[in-house]
């Protein structure tokens, strides 16, 4: 008899555990839950390469896989991606405990070599769905894994091959995952199994050079790697152990669609990733904390981590001696942010700085005062507080004499009408206007 989810009881009742305050079964995917109305993402479905049923493989003795490789590939390249499949394959299922990716029809997971196996990624990898086990009581896909038979064999050919089992891991798992999240998701667990430094430089500055959009938006292959900071943030800030809470969202999300929503080419709604965060974080922060602190606390994050670049600004101002009237350049996507900078040289002793914020309707604005000084370390963190559906919001910050720099932090929380999760794709960005002035 097979097991109603891929991992066991007791290894999810200690995935559980590592969250702030451990969701039910019972509050995940309930009326309450961010995802519960519309329909869920779209099933993207996936093809072997055509003629790949004739390439030569050769299969681990360690683990059910294969790697397939063209016929005019050198035959070190499949050796390499074997050897380095079976160290992923090993790390993953192993200690990071992730359940293994499985092949269609009950046959071993098939790796393929290709050309461009990511799209607008160079060296890339990834995983196709390609069918639901018709037997399990929740959504449970098969899949199989494509890599960049250019990538050099090292370290980017071990993050690739990790990224593509992570991937088909997470198919397998919790397949209703929206594209954003499952890119990124995937791309923190390859970090953890391949130790080969940090994340890619080009991939931090595609996320924090466009801090308005979606966290996890899924519109290029560098910017959703580089929204992976925010699962490593998450780990780390409400994790036990490295990998334990992606881990856990994937164990806790699995969905059940029905046959009216597979013809209509869409997953189920609920529940998703972002639903377990948002019952799992309640009060993680301090008592009565929400997931939109959460959201908050990572934006402010973004702009005072020692290891990432400062996001890009919308505004950069000198110190306002009139009053400046700013607009948003970009609107703020749910869960993005903007952030205006204010240069204090030239501001007198004892000066005070005036904010005024308004945003649209219908959009929930949550704003945050930090404040630098001189070596560019945060000194102070200052809510900006207003009304759950208010529209706008003031504050006057004085003690400024040893403060180099103040940022204004703007962070949509999501709408008034409902929670905000990435796979519903009917969320919009908003507006915002802004009065600095000095005092």
């Amino acid at each position: 008899m097979k097991a109603l989810h891929p991992l066991s009881i007791s290894r999810l009742l200690s995935i559980v555990a590592v969250l702030a305050s451990p969701a039910r079964a019972g509050d995940i995917g309930s009326e309450d839950a961010g995802s519960a109305a519309g329909r869920g993402p779209a099933v993207q479905w996936a093809m072997p390469p055509t003629g790949a049923d004739g390439w030569p493989q050769a299969c681990s003795v360690r683990h059910p896989f294969c790697v397939r490789a063209p016929l005019n590939a050198p035959p070190a390249m499949g050796a390499a991606v074997l050897a380095s499949a079976d160290e992923a394959w090993e790390m993953l299922t192993g200690p990071l405990g992730l359940p293994p990716p499985e092949g269609a029809y009950g046959e071993r997971w098939q790796v393929y070599l290709v050309d461009r196996a990511g799209s607008g990624d160079p060296f890339g990898a990834s995983a196709g769905f390609v069918g639901q086990e018709p037997t399990s009581p929740f959504d449970r896909g098969s899949s199989f894994g494509l890599v960049d038979r250019r990538t050099p064999a090292g370290c980017a050919l071990d993050r690739a091959i990790a990224r593509a089992i992570a991937r088909g891991s997470l198919w397998r798992s919790a397949p209703a995952t929206d594209p954003g999240s499952a890119a990124a998701e995937a791309e923190m667990i390859a970090r953890l199994a391949t130790p080969c430094g940090p994340i890619d430089r080009d991939d931090l500055d595609a996320f924090q050079s466009q801090p308005t959009r979606c966290i996890v938006d899924s519109s290029s292959v560098p910017f959703d790697r580089g929204a992976s900071i925010l699962f490593d943030w998450l780990d780390a800030r409400f994790g036990t152990r490295p990998g334990a809470l992606v881990e856990g969202l994937w164990a806790l999300s699995p969905t059940r669609t029905p046959a009216a929503a597979w013809e209509d080419g869409h997953w189920a709604p609920a529940p998703t990733g972002f639903d377990v965060l948002r019952v799992s974080l309640n009060g993680a922060l301090w008592p009565g904390s929400t997931f939109d602190d959460v959201f908050v606390e990572f934006a402010v994050w973004r702009a005072s981590s020692p290891t990432a670049p400062f996001p890009s600004v919308a505004w950069h101002l000198p110190w306002p001696v009139h009053a400046r009237r700013l607009a948003s350049p970009e609107p703020v996507a749910p869960s993005g942010a903007s952030y205006v900078l204010v240069d204090h040289t030239g501001a007198p002793i004892g000066a005070r700085l005036r904010v005024e914020a308004q945003w649209e309707d219908y959009a929930r604005m949550r704003w945050v005062i930090v404040k630098f000084d001189a070596a560019g370390h945060p000194i102070a963190e200052i809510p900006v507080r207003s009304l759950d559906r208010a529209t706008s919001a003031f504050m006057t910050v004085d003690a400024l004499d040893d403060v180099a720099r103040t940022l204004i932090v703007g962070v949509n929380v999501g709408s008034t009408e409902r929670p905000f999760d990435p796979g519903q794709n009917e969320w919009e960005p908003h507006g915002w206007l802004l009065t600095v002035a000095g005092e």
